[in-house]
C-alpha cells in the first residue's frame, strides 16, 4: 500500500485552523460591516453623523481577511472538486483529437521518411540546393552538390584531376588521361 507523504507534517493542523478562523472573521467582518452600513443609512433621515459608521472601516479588512483566511484553508478541496471536474474533458478533448489528426500526422511522418530516404547519400539531409545536378564522389560515392568542390563525407577534392604526362585537365573520375593514355594518379 502507497503511503502519501505531505511537504508539511503539521498541514492538516494548519488547514483545520484556516476553516475555523476564517469563517468565524468573516462572520464578524460581515456584522461590522452591516452594522456600519446600517447607521450610515439610517443617518440619512436626519441631520444626526452616523454613530456607528466606524465599524464599516473595521468589518471591511475584517471581511477580506476571513475570504482569504477560508479560501486558504479550502483551497485544495475547491483545486481536487476543479480538476475532477476539467480532468475528463481535456482527457475527451485529447483523444478527440488524437483520433481526428492521426491521418495528417502519418501523412507527415511518411514525408519525413522519404525526405530522409531521398536525402541519405547527402548525409541524411535534402535540401532545395539537392535539385541541382550531383555528383558522385569518387573515393566513397557519395553524392555531392554539383557545386562542391570536395566530398561532404570523404572530403576528397571533386574538381578536376591534372595529368602529369601532357598537363590535360581530366575529370575527377577518369582512370586514364585522355590526350595521352597515362595512368592517372
Amino acid at each position: 500500500m502507497k503511503v502519501k507523504r505531505e511537504i508539511d507534517p503539521h498541514h492538516r493542523q494548519i488547514q483545520g485552523v484556516l476553516r475555523t478562523v476564517g469563517p468565524m472573521i468573516l462572520g464578524v467582518g460581515l456584522l461590522f460591516t452591516a452594522v456600519g452600513f446600517f447607521s450610515f443609512f439610517q443617518a440619512f433621515g436626519s441631520f444626526e453623523p452616523p454613530r456607528y459608521f466606524w465599524c464599516a472601516f473595521i468589518g471591511l479588512p475584517l471581511t477580506g481577511l476571513g475570504v482569504l483566511l477560508s479560501k486558504l484553508g479550502y483551497l485544495g478541496a475547491i483545486a481536487r472538486y476543479a480538476l475532477g471536474e476539467m480532468a475528463p474533458v481535456q482527457r475527451d478533448t485529447f483523444n478527440v483529437l488524437a483520433e481526428e489528426t492521426q491521418p495528417g500526422v502519418e501523412t507527415l511522418a511518411h514525408a519525413v521518411g522519404r525526405g530522409f530516404a531521398a536525402g541519405a547519400g547527402t548525409g541524411g539531409f535534402v535540401t532545395a540546393d539537392d535539385n541541382q545536378e550531383s555528383s558522385a564522389c569518387p573515393r566513397c560515392g557519395v553524392g555531392n552538390h554539383a557545386s562542391a568542390r570536395f566530398c561532404n563525407q570523404c572530403g576528397t577534392s571533386l574538381g578536376s584531376k591534372t595529368c602529369t604526362g601532357c598537363g590535360q585537365s581530366q575529370p575527377v573520375e577518369a582512370q586514364f588521361c585522355d590526350q595521352c593514355g597515362i595512368r592517372l594518379a
